[in-house]
């Protein structure tokens, strides 16, 4: 895995110009700020010696004011630069996060649930914008105010400088021991938060499940039990951080009382004037801030380097899925057909293969039929022939290509598949109909509307085609969102139409007008219907019959019902169901 810093010096090369701007004005605050002590130095001197006038302590009081103007006018132009970087760094991050979403594998989903991706696309990045803007302040600041603020303190008194820093060895020792803790602290923080995040998402999307099922009781429980074990790993965390912020302060204020003690008896003898004591105080007020910096910009350094591993560990996960170095053009050839010779395959991890030398073929312009019991690797074929998991090379072909060798973004354009389960957008009718051809006039989007039977029901909403569906669609029956998601595939005209089974919500007259609009509307194209209705696929020009991960019949509907195998007992255990059911 790359070195998650590496993520943050990436960006920062293309912001380099800006955070140099922003930086320099945060160093010339600092620089304006250590002078005030001694300006203060001079007007307690003349104070302490006679000689300070109403007009020397009025000028001295107006060039504090001047260097208090000078400071905001410089903060005003650091924070935006150093602020305005961090958010930079949140949105490419959260942007690079779901760009590469996109290309990898659906199998890689099934390990990592959408609440632990949340988390890393919310609460992480906000850490390490945390890090990247403030806790980049507060390190430099820290650095630039200790280090010369102590030049100042030696400048006046080597000695009572170095009895002011003998606590700082301890400071070292003690973030040397607590920086792994607190990194493991923030490792196992993040991660509950994630499961956390995953439990909430799980609860609120199956909400209808857990009412039907009176299961409120045992979500909330299971949701309060991650719940309290997220509490228990933040408060190890704060124990640990309470124990390390007010060592710190113990170790500022010791400095303090040794300068005091010092210092006040050096001023009274006379080694140092009161105005050097005056200023020595101020400076060792200012070294304050760097040595409570210092435990903050640990914490926020240590919480970011967890958030960036785990956000890495996403963006360095290659695609098992890419494109051939060199792919080939789509046939020229018109229609397209599909075809699989001895497909096996093998879901990893699995023992057992799903598929077992299948071989098939979808006539280019051809309506054909791929049924079977449940389980009998129908979906897993379809996924394999969009490439959303990947074949073995030279076993599935579109065209008389090897869909390896085709670009993903071409392949998926030439074939279009529509999945059993219906996902609809929260947006509105048009939206989510016009999703892959935006520029679509309004005669087409009709035209497949009325082809999915979807039409006169698009008319009575109340905005038509603008009317907001709500979430996922919850305005919509599950049968018009299926139609609608039918619609939607058809605008894009495909070379190729792949159904999954997409009307199994909708009853059987309805599918059959859909059927019959489809056999007009892709007449000449190529169209592969999945179905568990066997009685929908009966005029389709050639069937498939899958079972246990093989073919083991092929042929028209009249042929397969006279062969009396497997498609023949289906119909046979069909009929009878829509005969008892009436």
């Amino acid at each position: 895995m790359r070195g998650p810093w590496r993520l943050l010096g990436e960006l920062a090369r293309q912001k380099r110009r800006a955070i140099a701007g922003g930086l320099a004005a945060l160093v010339a605050v600092d620089m304006l700020q250590l002078y005030v002590p001694r300006l203060i130095k001079f007007a307690v001197d003349d104070l302490t010696a006679g000689r300070a006038t109403s007009a020397s302590l009025l000028g001295q009081g107006g060039a504090v004011l001047a260097l208090a103007l000078g400071m905001a006018l410089l903060r005003v132009i650091w924070r935006p630069l150093i602020m305005g970087f961090s958010r930079q760094v949140e949105l490419s991050l959260r942007g690079r996060i779901f760009d590469h979403l996109q290309r990898l594998h659906l199998g890689w989903f099934a390990d990592h649930p959408p609440g632990e991706l949340m988390a890393k696309a919310t609460n992480d990045l906000n850490n390490i914008r945390m890090a990247t803007g403030i806790g980049l302040v507060a390190a430099l600041d820290g650095l630039v105010l200790g280090l010369t603020a102590v030049g100042f303190m030696a400048y006046i008194s080597p000695w009572l400088t170095l009895l002011a820093l003998l606590p700082m060895p301890l400071i070292a020792a003690l973030t040397r021991m607590q920086t792994k803790k607190l990194h493991r602290h923030y490792m196992n923080v993040q991660e509950s938060f994630s499961v956390l995040t995953e439990q909430a998402r799980e609860a609120l999307a199956s909400i209808g499940l857990v009412k039907a099922y009176a299961l409120m009781d045992q979500q909330s429980a299971r949701l309060e039990g991650t719940g309290r074990g997220y509490l228990s790993l933040n408060l190890a965390l704060a124990r640990t951080l309470a124990l390390f912020f007010p060592l710190m302060t113990f170790f500022t204020s010791l400095s303090l009382a040794i300068v005091l003690g010092a210092g006040g008896t050096m001023a009274v003898l006379g080694s140092i004037s009161t105005g050097d004591f005056v200023a020595f105080a101020a400076y060792l007020g200012l070294l304050t801030w760097p040595m409570m910096a210092l435990g903050w910009v640990v914490s926020l350094l240590q919480r970011a380097g967890a958030s960036l591993k785990r956000v890495d560990e996403v963006l360095s996960t290659a695609p098992a899925i890419t494109d051939h170095a060199s792919p080939l053009p789509l046939p020229s050839a018109r229609p397209l057909g599909l075809e699989a010779r001895g497909l096996t395959f093998v879901y990893p991890g699995a023992v057992e293969p799903t598929l077992r030398g299948v071989s098939l073929k979808v006539e280019p312009g051809s309506t054909t039929a791929l049924v079977g019991r449940i389980g009998c690797g129908k979906s897993t074929l379809l996924a394999l022939m969009g490439r959303l998991y990947d074949p073995p090379p030279g076993m599935i072909f579109l065209g008389g290509v090897d869909v390896r060798e085709l670009k993903q973004e071409d392949l998926r354009r030439a074939v279009v598949q529509v999945p059993q389960e219906a996902f609809i957008f929260s947006a509105t009718l048009r939206s989510n109909l016009v999703l892959g051809a935006p520029e679509a006039g309004e005669e087409a989007l009709w035209r497949v509307l009325a082809a999915a039977e979807l039409a006169e029901e698009a008319r009575a909403l109340p905005l038509g085609l603008d009317t907001l569906l709500g979430e996922r669609g919850h305005t919509l029956s599950g049968g018009q969102r299926q139609r609608l998601c039918l619609a939607r595939a058809l605008l894009l005209e495909p070379e190729v139409l792949v159904l999954d089974d997409p009307l199994s919500a909708v009853d059987t007259d309805t599918e059959a007008r859909i059927l019959s609009n489809l056999a007009h509307l892709r007449a000449g194209r190529t169209t592969l219907l999945v179905s568990h209705r066997l009685a929908s696929v009966t005029f389709c020009s050639r069937i498939h019959v899958l079972d246990r991960g093989r073919v083991v019949e092929s042929g028209g509907h009249r042929d397969l019902l006279a062969a009396g195998g497997v498609y023949a007992s289906l119909f046979s255990e069909q009929a009878l169901m829509a005969e008892l059911e009436g």
